[in-house]
């Protein structure tokens, strides 16, 4: 076994093994991993589908050679929770917030297990500033989970992967080369793939999903306003689009 294919498994392993025992009330199926090399042209080509504050992987870190991306599906239950919910779930809200936490433990403890092979990293922070800057963001995890195979788009936005789309992201910069995951070569999306399905349109509580886009004003007011029913948790989420058919997809 070669050092690149010792490093990828070392990588897949400890992100498996931390979301099997996450000390959190939220729980997860296996998570996936996926891998795309920092010289892939489709981080150019963000520049141009994203818009031009969309970062390329070496202008967040230099020695960047390999993108890594990470998805934690939630449990099927939570999905059943939310998809019965008519209103905000605190539970799925939470498990935003948590989820997000777990994945920076998960990357601080990938940084220093590369460090201690001679490998550099970097965490790529994906922040909207509202505020300033509107909906931009420096830094898509769903567009590198798209860029490392994880899945395909669906209508509603969310990158749909083989575990489905009920689930957060995770990415990581290493300067280190490990061989790019091939992208799907089908939609996984139904409706995409030519199926009737709109499921997530039907569900969006805010009518800001359509079949030919998202109203990114009236979602975020909707998160706005899902956010007042808990506000100990200071933090939006809604997920309604998150759970049809393609929340879960293995089934």
């Amino acid at each position: 076994m070669d050092f690149n294919t010792e490093l990828k498994n070392k990588i897949e392993h400890l992100i498996k093994t931390e979301a099997s025992n996450p000390g959190t009330q939220t729980h997860y199926r296996e998570p996936l991993v996926g891998f795309a090399s920092a010289e892939d042209p489709i981080f150019d080509e963000m520049k141009n589908i994203i818009g031009p504050h969309h970062l390329h992987p070496k202008e967040i870190f230099p020695e960047a050679k390999t993108v890594v991306s990470f998805f934690l599906p939630f449990e099927e239950k939570l999905v059943e929770l939310n998809r019965k919910s008519s209103g905000p779930l605190k539970e799925w809200i939470q498990a935003k917030s948590e989820t997000d936490r777990l994945i920076g433990e998960i990357n601080e403890k990938l940084r220093a297990e590369l460090a201690k092979e001679g490998i550099s990293s970097a965490v790529p922070a994906g922040v909207f500033d509202h505020d300033k800057s509107g909906f931009d963001i420096s830094w898509s995890h769903k567009s590198a989970a798209y860029a490392a195979g994880l899945g395909t788009f669906g209508v509603h936005h969310m990158l749909i992967t083989k575990a489905g789309c009920a689930g957060r992201f995770g990415t990581l910069l290493i300067s280190a080369e490990i061989p790019p995951t091939s992208r799907a070569s089908e939609e996984f999306c139904r409706h995409k793939k030519g199926g009737i399905c709109l499921v997530c349109v039907d569900r969006c509580p805010s009518g800001a999903l359509r079949a030919g886009g998202l109203d990114k004003e009236k979602c975020y007011r909707q998160l706005k306003e899902y956010e007042k029913a808990f506000p100990e948790l200071h933090q939006m989420a809604c997920g309604k689009c998150a759970t049809g058919p393609c929340a879960l997809r293995s089934r």
